[in-house]
């Protein structure tokens, strides 16, 4: 890209600029500077021109250091923003996971529920798993596998006989 020169009159001091930016925005620029330092020679009149430059210099350095501060805080904000985006989704992908597991967990017991009223077939005997002790507010062990099984009529133990009897007799009673 050529260098633009561009000549500017600011409250009476001409100078040449030459800038890789087009004329129109250096002209706005040298436009926006002449009116900061009439406003300050407007105020009070025994400022001179070169103290008018000065404070309006200061002014426009002042601003853009704040700019600069408060868009380094907006890229911090955006950055742990997008931290919270990557854990969340992270989460949201092992839940995911865990549902379908779950799913297929479901699937398996079920089918093994619905064998035509068949009574399971006795697994293989495990061995029982150590016991550990249980600590309040550690998350809930699940069995890794078990012997599910359907109790069929006529197949209840004498202690099932006698809670069911129980129950039988008080609504005989009624």
């Amino acid at each position: 890209m050529s260098k633009n020169r561009v000549k500017l009159n600011i409250c009476g001091s001409e100078c040449v600029i030459s800038s890789d930016d087009s004329e129109s925005y250096v002209r706005s620029i040298g436009d926006e500077v002449e009116k900061a330092m009439d406003d300050i020679l407007g105020k009070n009149d025994r400022i001179s021109i070169t103290m008018a430059a000065i404070i309006t210099a200061l002014s426009f350095c002042d601003e853009a250091h704040k700019s600069s501060v408060g868009a380094d805080n907006l890229r911090s904000q955006i950055k742990d923003y997008l931290e919270d985006s990557s854990h969340a989704r992270m989460e949201s992908e092992e839940a995911k996971r865990e549902i379908e597991r779950m799913k297929h967990e479901i699937k398996t017991l079920r089918t093994r529920l619905s064998d035509d009223g068949e009574p399971a077939k006795a697994a293989p005997k495990e061995e029982p798993l150590p016991s550990k002790p249980i600590v309040p507010g550690s998350p809930v062990q699940r069995p890794q596998s078990g012997n599910y099984s359907r109790i069929l009529p006529g197949d209840s133990t004498p202690e099932q006989d006698g809670f069911m009897s129980f129950f039988e007799k008080k609504n005989d009673e009624q």
